[in-house]
């Protein structure tokens, strides 16, 4: 929420600052800074700090708002794994970083200029459209901050806005630029053509022997068996391990209890709300909605719209106290009070009731359990791989070492580089190891196995028993392939050909009209394209050659299968009113990308002139102690 809040006050310029997230981590890098630094400071940019209650919240509210997206609860561990609290970092010191370029150019906002921007904030404004200090003061105390922390960050806020804004200031984009480029990208051509396919080509009749043998000997490749390998090896993966890790009910349930939080949907209610300054009028508006009128009628009445009331979807203990217990003593969807609070009397309209939920043991135990036995896998499988390479430089054999360790001993007779044996079947039970075909298809026979740590965290040793090379298959064994594909070759041959002979004969002034007679085939025409589309039959090089072409000009190449041959028919002549505006448009549009790259460069500049460090204890600490709560 702390970000829709500040955003109600922030420019396009906000945009930039979350473009430059991944970049303020690559330019600054990670510094292990094992200092005597108090753990109140997660990092410093330069002079300024990022503190374990800052870094606390930001990630927090990060956390919430996954668990809205996502529906369930989010455990700090998973956060951590998706890398959120390096983002939530990589946020806090890329503002710091800017704020203490603001600081070192002198720009500061005018207190004015503070209150203005929270005054006319619409989250803060009441049912009348004006400045709400309920709304205000409960929009900052759900955020845990404090009126003077949140206008300090306003102010902060304001200057490096201005800052950017100013920095962005003037960048237009040259129109004969836009015209250009635009012209370029925009311009349509329409293309008259006649679509050429084999069955069109003359009839090659059948090869003699002579001419099938010849084929076949030309083509080697296309009628050889692949090359084959007979393989044995032993193979480690923590997948193979965790099958044969044993793990106690007891230890599941315990793992479960100290994870419940991961299984535990938080209880939220999804709420709007109506302010009124005395409790009679407030009850009147209650009776009204108990006869029937909707609580969006009387909102409406009060001159209040939708995002007016909406409170939105809240969890427990989120609520100023008093509204806090009405809204989760109620367990059905319904409009409840008035509700008494420092503020006035409060209506609540409450849309939505979700209860708090837990998975149940059963549901999960198999997935805990083989998280466990991952986990143990992942722990020992170092402690197997040197066992491995032990037994190995003692000249064990494969067979000895997977009686010794836990590594899986297995071997296949016959075996192509795609994973599949001379019946064109996969074959079974390959180890489940990124690069072990490829590994093994480049090693030589008879060579002693070494082991090999695979990306992934599996080990293997191979070795190559035999080698049986790629063969040319008997004419006899392939002689229908070898007719067939002597005879598509014939037909690819002439149908080139006769796509050369109608190209010519259009160069020479013959009609696309008459050369498609004489075909038997129609003339199509292409709807308008662009150089970036690409539909059938029209390919790239097509479409390409179509734009380098006159009017009237001869356009055509191979299209699939077949072959396409044409004539450029017209360019699109657009609107000039038209093109006016779009150009416009492009400029403006280009205008505002150059005014982007502008200000991050000039973000990368100012990061590289704040360095960054972080203090890993102290954002462990943090992390852990939100560990209590999520």
């Amino acid at each position: 929420m702390l970000e829709s809040l500040r955003n109600s006050v922030n420019s396009w310029t906000a945009k930039v600052l979350l473009a430059l997230l991944v970049l303020s981590f690559a330019v600054w890098g990670i510094s292990d800074v094992f200092t005597n630094r108090v753990a109140t400071v997660v990092a410093t940019v330069g002079e300024k700090e990022v503190t374990t209650e800052e870094f606390s919240v930001a990630l927090s509210n990060d956390i919430q708002s996954l668990q809205r997206r996502a529906g369930r609860a989010i455990s700090i561990s998973e956060a951590r794994q998706l890398g959120r609290d390096q983002i939530v970092l990589a946020q806090l010191s890329n503002r710091k970083a800017l704020d203490a370029e603001a600081e070192s150019l002198g720009l500061s906002a005018p207190p004015a200029a503070i209150r203005e921007a929270i005054e006319t904030a619409s989250v803060f404004q009441g049912p009348d459209g004006t400045f709400n200090r309920f709304s205000y003061e409960t929009a900052l105390r759900q955020e845990g901050l404090t009126p003077e922390e949140y206008e300090d960050g306003v102010r902060q806020d304001l200057a490096r806005n201005a800052m950017l804004q100013a920095v962005g200031a003037g960048t237009a984009a040259p129109r004969a630029l836009a015209a250009t480029l635009h012209r370029y990208r925009n311009e349509q051509r329409i293309l008259d053509y006649v679509l050429l396919s084999k069955s069109d080509a003359e009839d090659p009749g059948e090869p003699t022997d002579e001419q099938i043998a010849t084929f076949h000997e030309e083509n080697a490749d296309r009628f050889s068996a692949p090359d084959y390998r007979a393989l044995s090896w032993v193979a480690l993966t923590p997948d193979n391990m965790a099958d044969s890790i044993e793990i106690g009910e007891d230890r599941v349930a315990e793992t479960y209890a100290s994870r419940i939080g991961e299984f535990t949907l938080p209880e939220t209610r999804t709420l709007d709300q109506l302010l009124f300054d005395d409790e009679e009028e407030a009850k009147d508006a209650k009776q009204r909605i108990d006869d029937g009128t909707a609580f969006a009628r009387i909102a409406e009445e009060r001159g209040a719209n939708k995002s007016d009331v909406s409170l939105g979807t809240v969890g427990k203990g989120e609520l100023p106290d008093d509204l806090d217990v009405a809204a989760f003593g109620a367990t059905e969807p319904g409009v409840i009070g008035p509700v008494e609070t420092a503020f006035g009397w409060t209506l609540l309209d409450i849309r939505g009731v979700r209860l708090e939920t837990v998975t149940p043991l059963d549901d999960v135990k198999e997935t805990i359990r083989r998280d466990l036995a991952m986990m143990e896998a992942r722990d020992t499988i170092l402690d197997e791989s040197v066992a491995m390479d032990d037994e190995i430089a003692g000249g064990a054999t494969l067979e000895e070492i997977a009686e010794r360790t836990a590594a899986l001993y297995a071997t296949v007779g016959s075996i192509d580089a795609t994973g599949r044996d001379p019946a064109g079947d996969a074959v079974a039970d390959l180890p489940a190891i990124p690069g072990f075909l490829n590994a093994a298809f480049e090693a030589e026979e008879g060579v002693e196995p070494v082991l090999v740590e695979a990306d992934g965290g599996g080990y293997y040793a191979l070795s190559v028993d035999g080698i049986i090379p790629a063969t040319l298959r008997p004419l006899d064994e392939v002689k229908d392939d070898v007719i067939a594909a002597w005879k598509d070759a014939q037909r690819t041959e002439a149908l080139a050909e006769l796509a050369n002979d109608m190209r010519a004969r259009l160069e020479e002034g013959s009609t696309l009209a008459a050369l498609a007679t004489e075909q038997e085939k129609d003339v199509q025409t292409s709807p308008p394209v662009r150089r970036s589309d690409q539909t059938a039959p029209l390919t790239l090089a097509i479409v390409d050659s179509l734009f380098r072409a006159d009017t009237g000009a001869v356009v055509g190449g191979e299209a699939g299968d077949g072959y396409l041959i044409g004539t450029l028919k017209e360019v699109v002549a657009n609107n000039a009113d038209v093109e006016q505006a779009a150009v416009d448009s492009t400029a403006e549009r280009y205008s505002r990308q150059f005014a982007t790259d502008v200000v991050q460069i000039f973000s990368r500049n100012a990061v590289d002139r704040h360095p960054l460090l972080l203090y890993p204890n102290a954002i462990d600490e943090t992390m852990a102690y939100l560990g209590q709560r999520y």
